[in-house]
């Protein structure tokens, strides 16, 4: 972090900690505070109010861990000049505080994607209640005397969460309120608030209402990330935020999903006109990508921004990126990057969802905005979701009973090929200095390209189904099931994508055989049902080894199966019943298990990806994966055939600050 210029970054471990100590001052009861405390993999959601209790509660053990962790990470940040961001509070607190401040102002937050009560909704206390005061000010002086402080909070009180009062004035209090329990402790206090209530819900947050808020603190106490500003910034719509510092922040990627994709045109002209606006407050550039670990040249690229006077020349920046990564020149490497780069103005979108290739929502990209193949984007002024994994469904076609046979995608399909063969032509590059990123590379194009081999299957699937042609059906779901066994292989190949060892890492957290079991449930369960019913199931998907064979082929082959004894029997598929099968028979006995994988690579990966590419490249066409396209495609004659039910598609997830740089 401190070699690319990062200066400013979240600090929130270890509060869990802090807080069970203020919680037991105020004269709670430790059954509530477990009640309250998440597993460790979705603390960051307790946190913002979304959820509460679910995969817990913390062991003493944890934060006693926790606590010695954080400062260590403090005392390195500081050595090395970085500011660390504490959390301060917010207003969230456990159900029990009704009864522990029964004349205190509570109400319960709204329910988040469909969560149980049990797991759901913890309560709001009213930030004007002098309850709030008390409460705030004891966890800042409790946070302070055991780390120390860099001067800047973050608090989000409506992150995903809707005010129960939407008049200015009340708003205008709340901010007040928050400001006042941070200065009250801490007079040099800078509030920091990240913008993503105003994205989330604009149609409640009003200029009228944004600015109650952001002005309710002096001008330069509120620094504001603004976290989507490559595709969806506030900054013009809210005037600079009405005077108070903000941060240009790329946030790119929900869930730490893989898929090769970033908008890297928005990115390199956006932040430069930001900065030029008459009477703009930008301070700093920022990443507040939701997970790591994938696209590493967007990010290489968004941490040059604050070296940067003018924009990069994206030909050369990536020539010279594919030099740097590899240690050496490769003429058919440099190709390879300048395919994925995409030229300036074109649209483009990798299906990333081999978990459940499907009909992409139709929508139009912003002017000059996605280059490397993938997430889809969004006009400006319109909501920004990118796609996710979903179950496997056959999605309504326009005839009775008919599954859609197309999808809409806005890049050239053949480019993601014609860069996967162009890598393999640079394998002397298996011999340069960075033989690791060139593997790593070569595994990720393999994993898109057999991505978009899937959605070419799944579409021959569905044209047989269609049509009743019960052999042609059967034949392609056993190449989508040869496929992912082939992609399980490739992924097997690179340390990288493989599942083990991040099973392996949570286990090791723990301080019992119960917490090491309790730990791996929490990491499978956010990998793929997110929730205990799948509430936003495959929020967080990984392609990798170890899930790809043994989650995500499982589910595929019930469901095809299904759909095959359906077509043979001439009845209406019931999708209500294989969704229940698969949640039952596959999903959450997978999240259960505790079967050991592997967590070191196996086999040749140049040898694979080039056996894989010789198999599976002919199927990468426009016209084998998108089908007719989308204007020009003939309405299918009405026939009676088996109904295909849709499955309703995940909501948007919480989004938590990273990292930011100022200049």
């Amino acid at each position: 972090m401190a070699l690319n210029g990062i200066n400013m970054a979240l600090a929130f471990t270890g509060q869990e900690a802090v807080w069970q100590r203020v919680y037991r001052q105020l004269g709670l009861g430790q059954d509530d505070v477990d009640r309250h405390f998440t597993g460790p993999a979705f603390l960051a959601w307790l946190r913002m109010g979304n959820v509460r209790g679910w995969a817990g509660p913390l062991s003493a053990a944890w934060h006693a861990g926790q606590r010695v962790l954080q400062h260590r990470v403090l005392a390195r940040m500081r050595e090395l000049g970085i500011i660390a961001v504490l959390p301060a509070f917010a207003g969230h607190v456990p159900r029990g505080f009704a009864s522990l401040f029964p004349n205190s102002t509570t109400t319960p937050l709204q329910k988040w994607n469909r969560f149980p009560d049990e797991y759901c909704c913890p309560l709001l206390l009213d930030p004007t209640d002098p309850v709030f005061h008390r409460v705030g000010t004891l966890f800042m002086k409790e946070l302070i005397a055991e780390f120390g402080t860099d001067h800047i909070y973050n608090s989000d009180t409506f992150n995903e969460m809707r005010p129960a009062d939407g008049r200015p004035e009340y708003l205008a209090q709340v901010g007040k309120a928050v400001y006042e329990s941070l200065v009250d402790v801490d007079p040099d206090a800078v509030w920091m608030i990240q913008n993503w209530l105003f994205v989330h819900d604009a149609p409640f947050w009003t200029d009228s209402r944004a600015k109650a808020l952001l002005t309710s603190v002096p001008q330069g106490r509120m620094l504001v990330l603004d976290l989507m500003a490559e595709l969806k910034p506030q900054y013009l719509r809210l005037d600079s935020y009405y005077g108070q510092p903000f941060i240009w922040c790329m946030l790119h990627n929900f869930g730490g999903t893989l898929g090769l994709y970033g908008a890297v045109n928005n990115v390199n002209r956006n932040p430069y006109e930001a900065r030029a606006l008459a009477g703009s407050t930008m301070v700093g550039t920022g990443l507040t990508m939701e997970g790591t670990g994938q696209n590493y040249a967007v990010y290489d690229f968004a941490n040059e921004l604050a070296w940067r006077a003018l924009p990069a020349n994206l030909t050369r920046w990536f020539s010279g990126y594919a030099r740097r990564r590899y240690g050496a020149y490769h003429p058919s490497a440099d190709e390879s990057w300048q395919l994925l780069k995409v030229p300036t103005g074109e649209r483009v979108h990798v299906q990333r969802d081999v978990e459940k290739p499907r009909k992409i929502h139709s929508s139009a990209a912003p002017q000059p905005a996605a280059q490397a193949p993938g997430e889809r984007v969004r006009q400006p002024g319109r909501p920004v979701r990118p796609p996710r994994p979903v179950r496997p469904h056959a999605a309504p076609g326009p005839g009775p009973g008919g599954a859609r046979e197309y999808s809409t995608v806005w890049y050239r399909v053949e480019a993601v090929r014609d860069a996967w063969r162009l890598l393999l032509a640079a394998a002397p590059l298996r011999a340069a200095p960075g033989a690791d990123n060139y593997r790593y590379d070569l595994v990720d194009l393999s994993r898109q390209g057999l991505q978009l081999a899937a959605a070419a299957l799944y579409k021959q699937a569905v044209r047989a189904y269609n049509k009743r042609q019960r052999a042609q059906l059967r034949e392609a779901s056993a190449q989508m099931m040869r496929l992912f066994s082939d992609l399980d292989r490739v992924l097997s190949s690179e340390g990288r994508f493989m599942l083990g060892p991040w099973l392996r890492a949570a286990r090791q957290r723990a301080a019992t055989e119960l917490e090491e079991a309790v730990f791996e449930w929490n990491a499978r369960n956010q990998l793929t049902l997110w929730g205990p019913r799948g509430e936003i199931r495959d929020y967080a998907a990984k392609q990798w080894a170890g899930l790809v064979g043994g989650y995500y082929r499982p589910r595929w082959q019930r469901f095809l199966r299904a759909l095959a004894e359906a077509l043979d029997a001439g009845v209406a598929l019931n999708q209500t019943a294989v969704t229940h099968d698969v949640f039952v028979n596959v999903e959450e006995p997978f999240t259960l298990d505790r079967t050991r994988f592997p967590h070191e690579p196996s086999g040749d990966p140049f040898e694979i990806c080039q056996e894989l590419y010789d198999r599976w490249s002919p199927l990468i066409t426009t016209k084998a994966v998108v089908g007719q396209r989308q204007g020009h495609r003939r309405r299918p004659r009405p026939s009676p055939r088996p109904p295909a039910v849709n499955v309703n598609p995940a909501t948007t997830a919480a989004t938590e600050p990273a990292v930011v740089t100022l200049p």
